[in-house]
């Protein structure tokens, strides 16, 4: 079994927190996402915790929420340690997967709402500025991604010769 500092396919070594995060030159928005991806998995095994803590028999849409979070720790960790280690092909599967956590992330906060958890100014405050550290995640991974394209685009474009 490898460890987390084996060397992958490409010659570089994986990192948790590699040095290079803190180079000028690292891109913000893996930066930003991967720290964010991080934090996801903490908060999604904190979210099982919480979900546990209700006395059974669960509801339906509770039931739904411990799929999802226990099915996404792993990859939301994954997600954060590739885009740390600067794996720019990732950014496509980070994009696909908060395409689909935002919405369930909603979902989640509204059936709080509706449950009355959301009654604490604390609790609101960590429930919606997650769905907008979501959002921002998305944003900016999205703007990387075109602006990546769009220079990878242009270096292949032949220069005339004027």
């Amino acid at each position: 079994m490898k460890s987390m500092n084996s060397n992958n396919e490409t010659g570089q070594s994986w990192r948790l927190f590699p040095r290079t995060r803190f180079d000028p030159n690292f891109p913000l928005a893996l930066w930003f996402a991967g720290l964010w991806f991080y934090l996801k998995s903490f908060l999604y095994v904190c979210y099982l915790y919480m979900l546990g803590l209700d006395p059974p028999p669960y509801a339906a849409a509770v039931i739904v929420e411990i799929g999802y979070f226990a099915i996404t720790i792993l990859p939301a960790f994954l997600l954060g340690l590739m885009l740390w280690n600067e794996r720019k092909r990732v950014t496509g599967w980070a994009i696909a997967f908060l395409i689909v956590d935002t919405p369930m992330l909603l979902f989640h906060v509204m059936r709080l709402e509706a449950a009355g958890y959301l009654d604490s100014g604390l609790t609101k405050v960590l429930e919606f500025g997650s769905l907008f550290l979501n959002v921002i995640a998305l944003g900016w991974l999205i703007g990387y991604r075109t602006s990546s394209k769009m220079q990878e685009a242009q270096a292949l474009r032949p220069r005339s010769g004027r």
